[in-house]
């Protein structure tokens, strides 16, 4: 079993359609269960969350709602309250680098994570290029918010990988995405490093190639119960499935 815990609905700016049948024929031909999908790109925030709420009451079974955010709109938090009160996502995505924002500068990011602990649901981060996306500004609100479950996605890429590892163990309720992580070094480094129950499976698909995500794995050498946790328990107890 496979649960992809990143990706993304691949937009077509010309026609403003998503490719819906890309991202489950993707799932059929590299054995992915579930994934978690979000809307990153398209008309407006709220309608690329209508359509994610729209696939997931369509495909139940095979996709799990992720919400995107941006903190600098003025109707970020009323946005926010609105896709909690529809119970049809588990996370929320937070992309700085997306939306061009430093994190530590946002006095809404704290009525996002109030609204994230009154409903259960995770906040997921993107950590990694650049002086928007450092692992520790994430840390700094996932400590002052103890009971909401923060993943750094791409767990700092090469910019801040070994620094997200030095992180996490830290950070109770802080976990890491590996979608995007290619440096074995690093890899190698974090699974000896943090609890191997912190540590979750993405792809970034449409950005990444689901096989080689997949792949990069069989060159570590994980033991089978490591693998089991990377590949589908973790992501099965964190987002309650």
């Amino acid at each position: 079993m496979i649960i992809d815990y990143h990706s993304h609905l691949k937009w077509d700016r010309k026609t403003n359609t998503y490719d819906v049948e890309g991202l489950l024929k993707d799932m059929d031909e590299n054995n992915i269960n579930i994934r978690v999908v979000s809307a990153l790109e398209g008309p407006n925030i709220s309608e690329q969350n209508n359509k994610i709420a729209e696939l997931i009451q369509k495909y139940p079974e095979k996709l799990i709602g992720c919400a995107v955010i941006n903190p600098k709109t003025i109707d970020c938090v009323e946005e926010m309250k609105r896709i909690c009160e529809s119970g049809l996502f588990k996370c929320v995505e937070l992309d700085s680098l997306e939306h061009n924002y430093y994190p530590e500068e946002c006095d809404a990011i704290d009525d996002i994570f109030n609204l994230a602990k009154q409903y259960g649901l995770i906040i997921n981060v993107f950590t990694g290029w650049g002086p928007r996306t450092m692992p520790a500004q994430w840390a700094f609100y996932a400590e002052k918010h103890p009971n909401v479950k923060v993943v750094a996605l791409h767990m700092g890429t090469t910019d801040f990988g070994y620094g997200t590892i030095e992180l996490i163990p830290n950070v109770e309720n802080m976990y890491i995405e590996t979608s995007c992580m290619y440096e074995l070094p690093i890899l190698r480094k974090a699974f000896a490093a943090i609890d191997n129950n912190k540590i979750l499976f993405g792809t970034h698909y449409p950005h990444k190639f689901t096989d080689c995500s997949i792949g990069t794995f069989d060159l570590l050498y994980l033991g089978k119960e490591t693998k089991e946790k990377l590949f589908y328990k973790n992501a099965k107890a964190l987002l309650n499935l």
